[in-house]
């Protein structure tokens, strides 16, 4: 015979099997499997960056009416207290006003002295709307103790007011009532039995300057048929609120005759430092 015949398989020694293999394969992929989870466990899963944008809110700050005192603000003289003496020194004298306003020039002359007029309405008056009472009595109640100067000529009524409360923190409550009555009573009516009586119509008051907290004001007195321009400013100081009004009594056209009152700010500064002078001579 030509050539041989391969002996048959003799197949797998006793005792082996192909299914060994199988279970090899098994074991080297579960140590692969292990060796990946311990190098990164538990590892973030990345997904798509947000295309909502970031929105920071933010808070406004309450708003106030212009000119009132905050609690925690540190103004030198805040907590002065004046009492009917030194009040007195709050009071401008006809040297400052003959300095400060053209219509003073060349003297000014007392029209209402210290303890002549008390505080609040004449007898039977009233004022319209009521809730505008403070307006033009800067406050509600009688004060612990008031007064008013008044100087004047032909040109000029210039009459300043002093309120004395019982302490600065009174003051400020009495302040900020009246400053948001201002700002709500832009016209206001005192009603008087069996006279004419007076309205005053005002523009909104704006925030002075100075280290006491101020608002000042364009006004216009109409009584008897007849229409008188001025300022008008309130000033807040220790246990007291200052008030002032600057009248320009010349007739003929109103920006002139305001004119001759000079400017609200250099007004309501010269209200300002005397009350720095009276916080001073306190010691």
């Amino acid at each position: 015979m030509s050539g041989s015949v391969p002996p048959p398989d003799p197949g797998p020694p006793p005792g082996r099997s192909r299914i060994g293999w199988w279970w090899l394969l098994v074991a080297v992929l579960a140590i692969a499997l292990i060796t990946a989870l311990v190098a990164q466990p538990w590892a973030p899963v990345e997904t798509e960056p947000s295309l909502t944008p970031s929105i920071t809110v933010t808070t406004p700050e309450p708003t106030v009416p212009p000119g009132t005192p905050s609690p925690s603000a540190e103004v030198p003289g805040a907590d002065a207290v004046f009492d009917p003496t030194t009040g007195l020194t709050l009071f401008v004298d006809a040297a400052d006003l003959v300095a400060q306003i053209p219509a003073a020039d060349p003297e000014v002359q007392p029209r209402i002295t210290s303890g002549q007029l008390p505080w609040g309405l004449p007898l039977g008056s009233t004022i319209e709307p009521p809730e505008c009472l403070v307006a033009a009595t800067v406050v509600a109640v009688p004060p612990p103790w008031y007064d008013t100067l008044m100087w004047g000529n032909g040109a000029l009524a210039f009459q300043q007011e002093v309120v004395l409360l019982t302490d600065p923190a009174a003051a400020r409550e009495a302040f900020r009532t009246l400053v948001t009555t201002v700002d709500a009573c832009p016209e206001y009516s005192q009603v008087n039995p069996d006279i004419d009586g007076a309205t005053w119509t005002a523009e909104p008051a704006i925030e002075g300057q100075g280290v006491f907290p101020s608002i000042v004001q364009e006004v216009t007195h109409s009584a008897e048929g007849s229409e008188v321009p001025g300022y008008r400013g309130h000033l807040l100081v220790g246990n007291t609120i200052v008030t002032w009004t600057a009248e320009a009594l010349t007739a003929g056209d109103r920006q002139a005759a305001l004119a001759t009152l000079g400017d609200p700010a250099d007004l309501a500064a010269m209200v300002q430092g005397q009350a720095q002078s009276a916080v001073r001579s306190l010691g």
